[in-house]
């Protein structure tokens, strides 16, 4: 059993924590995690790109069309990054749009991709946490249970990973993310 996941967003947008989030939830579950991070021009509001592996894996790297899943925290990161996504994987993006280009709302669909928009920024912000919406994104994606990553295993990989002023906070963003899934799915 393996699952391949890219994070991908701007430099600050929480992909860094996400995916040590990502992989915390794993190794908590007894899985093999291992992670590669590509940090373009980050601390100018470049591409940060992680690639999360959990289970049977030797290699960090991921191939064209290998991950199952994709987390999105920006838009364009969602067109940069499509390619790594396998026929049938799942796609969450953070946006305000309801709708993709003509032509990449066909290759999703030639391709069975399931993608989600959701207003991450929108959820986090209406919280008052703006700098959350990361919490948002892996709130939505723990509704679908893929592997290790259901909401309390999440929940407890971010109690390790964020301070405890900040647990309560990013928790609730977390939730709502879930509860966005759940009214929506």
């Amino acid at each position: 059993m393996k699952w391949e996941i890219v994070c991908a967003g701007i430099g600050g947008r929480g992909v860094l924590l996400a995916s040590s989030i990502l992989l915390e939830t794993a190794v908590s579950q007894g899985y093999y995690a291992i992670a590669s991070d590509e940090l373009g021009m980050s601390q100018r509001g470049g591409s940060v790109v992680s690639m999360i592996k959990a289970g049977e894996c030797k290699s960090p790297l991921m191939g064209r069309e290998n991950a199952d899943v994709l987390l999105s925290f920006e838009e364009s990161e969602f067109y940069g990054n499509l390619v790594f996504l396998k026929r049938g994987g799942l796609a969450i993006v953070n946006t305000g749009r309801r709708d993709l280009p003509p032509a990449v709302e066909a290759l999703c669909r030639d391709r069975q991709i399931r993608w989600y928009p959701l207003d991450a920024d929108r959820i986090a912000g209406a919280m008052g946490m703006v700098q959350a919406s990361n919490m948002a994104l892996l709130g939505f994606f723990s509704h679908f249970s893929v592997g290790p990553y259901s909401l309390p295993h999440v929940i407890t990989a971010l109690q390790t990973r964020v301070p405890g002023k900040f647990f309560a906070k990013n928790r609730e963003v977390l939730e709502a993310g879930r509860k966005e899934a759940e009214a929506r799915l």
